[in-house]
Formats: structure tokens, C-alpha cells, sequence
């Protein structure tokens, strides 16, 4: 019986023992991995540095920010990008970007407020915005694409701001649009949007700004506005309306401003 308790005492001994190492490898292997992603970080900020683009970093020394409006970027500094852990903000503007360079964005889950502008992304479905779950704002001004590639959009609980200007996106993108709840400022400035995609924008509660400026919108396309609660501004200058129409709206809607 003694021989018992004691092979029991032997195990449970050996168990606490098996634990200690255990609570004390765990946090050495956390840390293995906190310094390797440290150290990716400032090999991959060294290497945009030395491509010349701008960098901007908390007082941490941490790059949050990335201000690329002048074609800084291209397809060799794009694959750098996913070692910034804490990039919150970026825009990637001209230069020599392509599609191949631009889903290097899939790795950057933490972006916060992506801004992509005059770069040729047509025909590319976007696949990459499936990963970025946490914007709050989104632009692809003059990119090329269609409304297709919004079907890859996962943020809609947090998106309040999305500009879609200067591409062919018609009606049909408005489906995909309609999904976001939050959305509070939408662009669709030259665009193929018309008063029919207008009206899929029904009961969008918190849309506050709308931007239709040189779309067909015609003077009857005004009544879908008001089925907008919270819509206070809109843009829409080069649309077919004229001052009739919308002296009826904002006489019943006296909160909206039209701008045209």
C-alpha cells in the first residue's frame, strides 16, 4: 500500500514538475516570437526607407502611417507591407503598382483607413479585402474596377466611409453597397450609378454624405434621397436635375442640402 501512495506521490510530483517547465517555456516562446516579428518589422521598414517611401511612426517608433500619393510605391516595396504589424493607414497613389503588388495587402489585417487612387486594377476581383476586417474606411478612386470585386468586402460592421468615384460601377454594385449598415459617407462621383441604384440605397440609416456628382441622376431620382433619415449633404454637380426639383425636396426635407 505504501508502495502505492508513493509511486501516486512520484507521478503528481513529476506532473507539477512537467507543468513549471511547461508555464516557463511558454512565455520564452512568446517572446522568441515578439522579437522575430520586431525584427521583421525593422528589416522591412528599412527596405521601404531605402526604396523611398515615407514613413510615419508613433512615438513608439512603431510605422502606423503611410502616405504614398506620388506613385512612392510599387510592386517590390507592396510585399514589405505585411511585416508592419500595427499599420493602421495607407494610401498608394500612381507609380507602377499592379495587381500582383497590390494583394500583397491581404497580409496587412490591422489597416484601419486604406486609400488606393489612379493605379489600373481592372479586371482584378480584390480578393485581398476578404482579410481586412477592420476598416473603417475604404477608397478606390479611378482604379478600374466594377462592382464585382465588393463581394470580397468582409468590413461591414465597421466601414462608415467608401469611395467608389471614377470607376464603372453601376446599379448592380449597389446590392454590395447596401450591405454595409454603418456606412455614413458614400462616393459614387462618375460613375454608372443612376436614380435605379439610388433607390436600392433605401432605409440607409446612418448615410450622411452622398457624392453623385456626374452620374444620370434625373429631377424625379430626388424622392429616393429622402428615404434616407440621416442624409444631410449631397453632391450633384453634372447630374440632370434642375432647380425645380430640388426646391420640392428640401422643402419637404429641409435638413438636406443639395450641392449642384
Amino acid at each position: 500500500m505504501k508502495l502505492i501512495v508513493l509511486k501516486v506521490l512520484l507521478s503528481a510530483v513529476a506532473i507539477l514538475c512537467w507543468l513549471d517547465i511547461a508555464y516557463t517555456i511558454q512565455p520564452a516562446a512568446q517572446q522568441a516570437v515578439r522579437i522575430s516579428n520586431s525584427q521583421d518589422e525593422t528589416e522591412a521598414g528599412a527596405a521601404l526607407m531605402k526604396l523611398g517611401v515615407p514613413l510615419q511612426r508613433d512615438i513608439r517608433g512603431v510605422v502606423r502611417w503611410i502616405e504614398a500619393a506620388e506613385g512612392e510605391l510599387s510592386d517590390e516595396a507592396m510585399q514589405y507591407l505585411p511585416s508592419l504589424s500595427e499599420l493602421e493607414w495607407l494610401e498608394v497613389g500612381g507609380g507602377d503598382v499592379t495587381p500582383s503588388g497590390i494583394k500583397h495587402l491581404k497580409g496587412c489585417s490591422s489597416l484601419k483607413r486604406l486609400y488606393v487612387h489612379d493605379i489600373d486594377l481592372t479586371g482584378d476581383k480584390l480578393e485581398w479585402l476578404s482579410s481586412l476586417t477592420n476598416l473603417e474606411a475604404l477608397s478606390l478612386q479611378r482604379t478600374g474596377i466594377d462592382g464585382k470585386a465588393l463581394e470580397n468586402l468582409n468590413a461591414l460592421d465597421t466601414l462608415v466611409v467608401l469611395n467608389l468615384s471614377g470607376n464603372d460601377v453601376t446599379d448592380e454594385a449597389v446590392n454590395q453597397i447596401a450591405r454595409i449598415k454603418g456606412l455614413e459617407v458614400l462616393a459614387l462621383a462618375s460613375t454608372k450609378i443612376t436614380g435605379a441604384g439610388i433607390a436600392k440605397l433605401e432605409g440607409m440609416a446612418k448615410l450622411n454624405e452622398l457624392n453623385v456628382e456626374n452620374c444620370d441622376i434625373m429631377d424625379d431620382d430626388l424622392e429616393f434621397f429622402m428615404t434616407m433619415p440621416n442624409l444631410r449633404i449631397v453632391y450633384a454637380e453634372g447630374c440632370n436635375i434642375n432647380d425645380m426639383a430640388v426646391f420640392r425636396v428640401i422643402t419637404r426635407f429641409p435638413m438636406l442640402a443639395i450641392f449642384r
